[in-house]
């Protein structure tokens, strides 16, 4: 699989366009589904550097998991 393949298939499933945001971005997409399918992306990678992202070193870095607060820290 390779990224012109990945972005042929992109812009089959969307109709062909020929303008708009799937052919703005179709190529960033190939790429980031070509890079998961090389191994670059891991999901359960951590945090190296702090900087709260993971997958240091890599171009395709996520933000860290978020956590909710689902209850108060005071009490009234």
């Amino acid at each position: 699989m390779n990224k012109a393949d990945v972005k042929k298939v992109i812009l089959e499933v969307a109709g062909n366009p020929d303008s708009g945001v799937v052919v703005q971005f179709a190529d960033m997409w190939a790429e980031a589904i070509v890079g998961l399918s090389k191994g670059e992306y891991k999901p359960d990678a951590r945090d190296g550097d702090g900087d709260g992202k993971v997958q240091d070193g890599t171009k395709f870095e996520r933000p860290a998991k978020e956590t909710r607060v689902a209850t108060p820290k005071e009490t009234r």
